[in-house]
């Protein structure tokens, strides 16, 4: 199925990217909720955690968790949100498989 994200993949569309490898992309989302919210996504396609194959599931997960420490870090914050909408009920707008990472926004000290 083609969608901006597999566009994304076979770089016909370009993205900010922060990590790729053979099996996933990260890229920063083009609307941030806060500085540095960026998206995983794997190369396999599937709709979403109701259809991805397990290992492609973990594996997503295991980078997305790299990635959020290292922005976390990068941004002088302590803490992200990890959000995976599945299905339009949910507010799954892109119908490719993706884990949105959100840090927190810094503190006024």
């Amino acid at each position: 199925m083609e969608t901006i994200f597999s566009k994304i993949i076979n770089k016909e569309v370009t993205a900010k990217i922060l990590f790729e490898n053979k099996k996933v992309i990260a890229f920063y989302d083009i609307n941030p909720k806060t500085e540095g919210h960026f998206l995983v996504i794997p190369k396999n396609y599937s709709r979403n955690l109701k259809t991805i194959k397990e290992k492609d599931m973990s594996y997503l997960f295991k980078i997305a968790r790299k990635l959020a420490l290292k922005e976390i870090k990068k941004l002088g914050v302590d803490g992200f949100r990890l959000i995976v909408n599945n299905e339009a009920s949910s507010k799954q707008v892109i119908f490719h498989t993706h884990i949105h990472i959100i840090p927190s926004e810094k503190l006024n000290k």
